[in-house]
């Protein structure tokens, strides 16, 4: 008997409203899965679930296994039914993988929830600022290089004034040139900044006055006198969490980062959604085309028609009133302008 159909008939006990059910699977849905390096939580739950983003639903949090979120290459994932929902259950293996008797022994890492590849050139390249915070003034800039030189690259040490944003715990300042004001379409009204970074520096310490010692360790692009700071992170950004609907909202595609205009799978762009409208990383939200009104011809009467759904986002890293999404997957191109919202909204 198919898993599908197996599953169509357990699902005949009484469920909650709101739980997944068997018609929530895929048709191809594993049994079993055994975690392999390089998989992310995206991928695994699109093995099971036609949307994705219900994983919670279907995860089975065992709290007696350490970090029962965390899922490592080498484990098996089983799918099974409580109470007629179906579910998936983690079994627990060895985190340790030699790879020869004479080395040390390797540790395995956690997937993250998307690939890493396609998140750090967006994230390690751009950055997002409220709309309250004056650019001008959010860190400091670059005074001048330890040896006389129009451009700086790797390697190369620079002196830089920081003011009171000396006091930032990191040592780790992005290099940044002409912020751009992201607006409200509507309003005219300044949602942010989205900043386009030239490097990243490490500050050694202080040497005179309010000059700061500091090394380039990044560069995106030639970084010149001038250039404004603030405050970054060498370390690849978090990229575990839980995939989840965001809450219920509409909002707007506002603009893609980087120099497409047609966009589609694994490209980013900025919404006018953000942090104080309860967006938060791992909320996924539908990209539509915009409702159009028209005249029946039969009738003369107004007709509004629903939007196309275009494509999959998740949401990456916010701001106060902005944040940027990676495409998961879509079926039409995305464009700035199209409308998104919760896909349980």
């Amino acid at each position: 008997m198919p898993l599908r159909t197996l599953l169509l008939v357990l699902a005949l006990f009484p469920v909650a409203a709101w739980g997944l059910t068997a018609d929530d699977l895929r048709e191809d849905a594993p049994q079993v899965y055994t975690v392999k390096k390089g998989d992310t939580l995206w991928d695994i739950a699109a093995k099971f679930l036609d949307n994705p983003w219900r994983w919670p639903e279907l995860w089975d949090r065992n709290p007696y296994i350490s970090n029962p979120d965390l899922i490592y290459p080498g484990d098996r994932l089983r799918l099974y039914m409580v109470d007629g929902e179906p579910r998936v259950a983690r079994q627990r293996v060895e985190r340790l993988s030699p790879k020869v008797k004479s080395d040390e022994v390797e540790r395995l890492e956690a997937i993250a929830t998307v690939d890493r590849s396609v998140v750090l050139p967006y994230v390690d390249r751009y950055g997002l600022l409220p709309a309250e915070t004056d650019p001008e003034s959010v860190g400091g800039h670059l005074v001048a290089g330890a040896k006389e030189r129009v451009m700086y690259a790797s390697g190369d040490e620079v002196f830089v004034r920081l003011g009171q944003a000396a006091e930032q715990e990191t040592p780790h300042w992005y290099t940044f040139r002409r912020p751009e004001p992201i607006r409200d379409p509507d309003s005219g009204d300044v949602l942010g900044y989205l900043l386009e970074h030239t490097g990243l520096l490490e500050v050694a310490g202080p040497t005179d006055g309010d000059l700061f010692a500091a090394t380039i360790r990044r560069t995106y692009a030639p970084i010149e006198q001038g250039d404004r700071l603030y405050p970054g992170e060498a370390t690849a950004p978090k990229a575990r969490f839980m995939p989840k609907p965001a809450p219920a909202m509409e909002g707007r595609i506002l603009r893609h980062v980087g120099g497409e205009s047609m966009l589609g799978e694994g490209q980013m762009v900025v919404l006018d959604l953000g942090a104080r409208d309860g967006l938060e990383r791992g909320n996924v939200l539908i990209a539509r085309t915009d409702r159009r009104t028209v005249d029946d011809p039969r009738t003369g009467e107004a007709t509004r028609l629903p939007g196309r759904e275009k494509g999959v986002l998740m949401v990456i890293q916010t701001s106060e009133r902005l944040s940027f999404a990676l495409i998961m997957n879509n079926t039409l191109p995305i464009e700035g302008g199209d409308r998104v919202a919760s896909p349980e909204g």
